[in-house]
């Protein structure tokens, strides 16, 4: 069995916004929907129930063409601090019976808010590489979004 630590991610990111800015992108669905996702991901639809034990779905094309569908529950939700939430890649033959969890942190940094963004019990390191390449995108995209 794979190390779990090969199996998880972390990302920082420094943002030049509030804390308080960033975390609401993260939370309010109207502001969720215009920015999330990798740059080369169309999103289809997205419905986030930001509260313990909603559900967060993520219906989306690849660059490939293909539908993909990533659902998930809220887990913790402490307001201007942090956010997890599981991680599930409907209809993938590596991720059936498997979800991972995700945990962004905003922490107060002059001039702006670091976000720190780990990503656990990925199925595989492939799944890892490619969630890496497309958190640092989905990164890109909220940093562009805030920049408004």
């Amino acid at each position: 069995m794979a190390d779990a630590g090969k199996l998880s991610l972390e990302i920082e990111r420094f943002i030049k916004a509030p804390r308080d800015r960033v975390y609401a992108a993260w939370t309010d669905p109207v502001q969720l929907k215009k920015w999330f996702g990798p740059e080369d991901v169309e999103t289809r639809d997205l419905i986030a129930d930001v509260r313990v034990g909603g559900q967060f779905r993520w219906d989306c094309t690849d660059p490939e063409g293909k539908e993909v569908t990533i659902s998930g529950e809220y887990r913790e939700l402490q307001p201007g601090r942090k956010i997890a939430f599981t991680w599930r890649l409907e209809e993938d033959e590596d991720w059936k019976n498997h979800s991972s969890i995700v945990t962004v942190e905003f922490l107060d940094r002059e001039d702006g808010t670091e976000v720190h963004l780990t990503h656990e019990k990925l199925p595989n390191e492939a799944s890892r590489d490619d969630h890496k390449q497309g958190w640092e995108s989905v990164l890109d995209k909220l940093e562009k979004f805030l920049s408004k």
